[in-house]
């Protein structure tokens, strides 16, 4: 029945002259000094093999088209040709054709993809952008900015601020035509926060001591506005969007919120989590690797082994 669904949209993907979705997969994840690689899917499997890079990994990930995996170590960015790889042996493991000197130390740092950007961000205000074709730092003024400030790329790569206030955020967007800026009350202490773009809409989650609260904005002159009920949540890790929703992670479970349907609540913890095109999310926490058949109208968790302290997550074709 499955494989019946994802072939009828390959079909539609054929009609509509859009890329087919790979259906083999391989999963990237940093653990300790190495890329681990593992098929994807929803059966236990360990790992097919692995690169040694000599360095920590701090962070991973992998633009959806582009051959190239981009590794951030504590003190460079790097870009590995992605080459051969198959559903029982890793890429081939070459020099890296990209490596950016930070000139800080970024050993807590995070990467975000844009559409032809990259954004670095190493805390304390130590934020860059890098231009994939022609990768180099380009250092982002944050002078000014509040602490705890959670920067994003937007439509077209505009850079996002997303700031908590004692009891609600702020938001700053460098609109086409005009800049934007909102300030949000949300009626409670903030203790986290966390937001994420997709398809032109950013969802803001505030954690406070009780629940965590839903915003969404896209780039115009109203405001961000409540996203329904709060989430039975007091932590937030990880944003994952959905084609019909989103699912909000934490260190005490996640909840998926789909349209048309009842929340999910389900206690496993989350730290980080993506969708792959043959439609399987994937979250990743310390020591587990937790599977969702998205077409399975009961989401079923699949278990499996992984790093006990996974840094960054990425999905790649086999054969790319």
């Amino acid at each position: 029945m499955r494989k019946a669904l994802l072939l009828s949209l390959l079909l539609l993907a054929a009609c509509t002259g859009t890329s087919e979705p790979p259906l083999d997969l391989l999963l990237a994840v940093g653990s300790g000094d190495q890329v681990v690689f593992y098929p994807a899917g929803t059966a236990e499997a360990g790992a097919v093999g692995q690169w040694s890079l000599g360095a920590a990994v701090v962070d991973l990930l992998r633009l959806e088209g582009e051959s190239r995996l981009w590794v951030l170590t504590p003190d460079r960015l790097l870009a590995y040709p992605l080459s051969g790889g198959s559903l029982t042996s890793p890429p081939a493991a070459v020099a890296p054709s990209v490596s950016l000197e930070i000139g800080a130390d970024c050993s807590g740092g995070r990467l975000e993809a844009g559409s032809a950007r990259l954004l670095l961000d190493c805390g304390g205000g130590l934020v860059w952008t890098a231009p994939l074709g022609a990768p180099a730092l380009e250092t982002v003024d944050t002078s000014g900015d509040a602490a705890g400030t959670v920067y994003l790329l937007g439509p077209d790569d505009r850079l996002t601020r997303v700031a908590p206030t004692l009891t609600g955020f702020t938001l700053d967007y460098p609109g086409e035509e005009q800049d934007y800026s909102f300030t949000v009350y949300a009626g409670a202490a903030v203790n986290d926060l966390a937001a994420r773009w997709s398809a032109g809409t950013l969802l803001v989650a505030l954690a406070t001591d009780v629940d965590v609260r839903l915003y969404t904005w896209s780039p115009g002159t109203d405001p961000p506005k409540s996203a329904g009920d709060p989430l039975a949540l007091t932590s937030v890790r990880a944003i994952v969007p959905l084609s019909d929703g989103w699912l909000i992670g934490g260190d005490g479970g996640y909840v998926v919120r789909r349209s048309q349907t009842d929340d999910l609540r389900r206690t496993t913890p989350v730290d980080r989590g993506l969708v792959t095109p043959n439609l399987y999310c994937y979250l990743a926490a310390a020591g587990r690797l937790t599977v969702l058949d998205l077409l399975d109208p009961e989401l079923a968790e699949h278990p499996r082994g992984f790093p006990a302290d996974p840094r960054g997550l990425a999905w790649l074709p086999v054969g790319e």
